[in-house]
């Protein structure tokens, strides 16, 4: 069960990195997992008129991050150890959902999936690891 609420973690993060909301907005909170959504702006196209890759990679990341906020609790210094990302197909210029499941929680580490979604169709799927703070 989270630890969390979608408003502490958004006040944990209106406090600790401002510009935030610029980025993505969360849209919900399950016992596992935590969907968020980016919207579309043209600055994330790359040539082809795709999504970018590292806009993708920005966004799984952050999915991952409040995942772990939700069950670990506000640790705000926790720090990405390691992304894994898998592009699957072209996201089309449109707003992307990510959804990020917890996988593992540990004392220093915290690993989850993150699956990124163009309109319905899956684009990429991520594997996130976090290096949590000694208590």
């Amino acid at each position: 069960m989270p630890r969390m609420t979608i408003a502490e973690i958004e006040q944990l993060m209106d406090t600790s990195f401002p510009d935030w909301r610029n980025f993505s907005s969360i849209k919900a909170l399950g016992e596992q997992d935590i969907t968020l959504e980016m919207p579309f702006r043209r600055e994330l196209l790359r040539a082809g008129g795709t999504i970018s890759g590292p806009a993708l990679m920005a966004l799984a990341d952050t999915a991952a991050y409040f995942v772990t906020l939700a069950h670990a609790g506000p640790v705000a210094s926790a720090a990405t150890a390691n992304l894994d990302i898998h592009f699957l197909s072209r996201p089309q210029p449109a707003p992307i959902r990510a959804v990020a499941t917890m996988l593992r929680l540990g004392r220093r580490l915290s690993v989850s999936r993150v699956d990124l979604f163009s309109a319905a169709m899956l684009v990429a799927h991520a594997t996130v690891t976090y290096a949590l703070p000694p208590s």
